[in-house]
């Protein structure tokens, strides 16, 4: 009898510990993140570029104090995946990019039982290394060999978004490849993003030095994209052998999107360029290609216009990045690519456009597409009421440059391959397939 009640005894003790061990680890399981432990590492990685002081968003993220008072706002806009500004669908397509800010839905979860769970701030002691950033004097290039100022302009305290162009000379007295390339504003709180483009001489002229260069990637309104600056961006440096081109009497033409703060700024915006050494040849030449529809067709109040562009390439491509571009009416836009033996496939895909974020997407992996392979560029318009940046929805909409008239473009870049290298990057993009597996 003593035997058995002793079992019994160590029986129960038993339960009660297990009891009580997955109580704790269900009570740990649902105890709420802090600040210090599960959020600050994510805002770290993907908020701060702009949420710290001195650059364009409204508050810092940086320490628990200056973001505690935001909590629920934060979650509001992470939840609704408006923040980070980051609109490409990674569910379809190409999932992977360079620089992507993008928050997984773990993150997602984390902050908002963050907020829910009280927004608290934790141990001090598990706070990671905060961040430490570049001084706007440092250029990510290196030292620029040439560096060009916009013209400077006052933004005055609280005006309305203004979207413009400026037209600099280059000071070239001589045809020059381009190695790296990058803009740097003069005041990064109010530059929402700026394109610089390069204004050239005839197209056909410059065929003598890019004999494959396509003629209707040219838009003479606005140049030759050759890189454009938003938060977060830094410089664009070409792998060895790849180049872009800028002529002697080019202009550059910077076109600007200034978003106002609480205090009168005088802002000037400057890009500098690193070239290849006189006298280089590059292997490959970076196109930019505008895939765009023309003659819109927006009637008013229509929530839902599509239009289509076409451009087909002519030899093998490698695709390095795309950036669609519409204005208040830009609803959506995809981009797939048309094989030769009429297969399709759905390359990117951004199901909420913001035209106050102009994003431009690089494939973190490029894709590579035999010659005569179609890309097709599908844009929606939405001209009603439900559109909260719609001007008026009342009125007809075209093409046109002004911000009130409307554009369906995807700027692609990429560069024309040899048949051997494009082998090679097949046989290439079949061993990294084969590794993810």
């Amino acid at each position: 009898m003593h035997r058995i009640l002793s079992l019994s005894v160590v029986r129960t003790s038993l339960a009660v510990a297990f009891t009580v061990t997955a109580a704790s680890a269900a009570g740990a399981a649902d105890a709420a993140p802090t600040f210090a432990k599960d959020v600050a590492p994510i805002f770290y990685r993907s908020c701060v570029n702009c949420h710290r002081p001195g650059q364009i968003a409204p508050m810092s993220l940086l320490t628990f104090e200056t973001a505690r008072p935001w909590a629920r706002s934060i979650k509001e806009r992470v939840t609704r995946r408006e923040m980070p500004p980051w609109h490409i669908d990674e569910t379809v397509g190409i999932k992977e990019y360079k620089d992507d800010p993008s928050l997984s839905d773990a993150e997602i979860q984390t902050i908002a039982r963050w907020v829910d769970g009280g927004a608290p701030l934790g141990s001090s002691a598990d706070l990671p290394k905060m961040p430490t950033f570049a001084s706007d004097d440092e250029w990510s290039i290196g030292k620029p060999d040439l560096v060009i100022a916009a013209p400077k302009y006052d933004v005055k305290a609280n005006m309305a978004d203004w979207f413009g162009s400026f037209y600099v000379d280059s000071g070239l007295n001589e045809d020059r490849w381009i190695k790296a390339i990058e803009v740097k504003p003069g005041d990064k709180r109010v530059v929402h993003h700026t394109i610089v483009y390069s204004q050239q001489d005839d197209e056909e002229e410059l065929k003598m030095y890019v004999p494959e260069r396509e003629n209707d990637g040219f838009n003479r309104n606005a140049g030759t994209r050759l890189i454009e600056y938003a938060i977060g961006n830094l410089g664009d440096v070409y792998d060895e052998g790849t180049a872009r081109l800028i002529k002697a009497g080019a202009k550059l033409h910077f076109s600007a999107h200034y978003h106002a703060i609480a205090e009168d700024v005088t802002e000037q915006t400057r890009v500098g360029i690193v070239f290849y050494p006189k006298g280089y040849k590059p292997k490959y030449i970076i196109q930019n290609k505008l895939v765009g529809a023309g003659n819109l067709d927006i009637p008013p109040g229509d929530p839902d216009v599509r239009h289509d562009a076409y451009f087909t390439l002519k030899k093998p491509a490698k695709l390095l990045l795309f950036q669609p571009h519409m204005h208040y009416r830009g609803r959506a836009m995809a981009l797939e690519a048309i094989y030769p033996d009429r297969r399709v496939e759905l390359l990117s895909y951004v199901p909420r456009f913001d035209v106050m974020w102009q994003i431009t997407y690089a494939y973190k992996n490029p894709p590579v597409f035999p010659a005569g392979t179609t890309l097709h560029q599908t844009s929606w318009h939405d001209n009603s009421v439900n559109n909260k940046r719609n001007p008026d929805p009342t009125n007809w909409v075209g093409s046109g440059n002004r911000t009130i008239d409307e554009m369906s473009i995807g700027h692609i870049d990429f560069i024309y391959l040899s048949d051997e290298d494009y082998a090679a990057e097949v046989r290439a993009q079949r061993t990294r397939s084969t590794q993810q597996q």
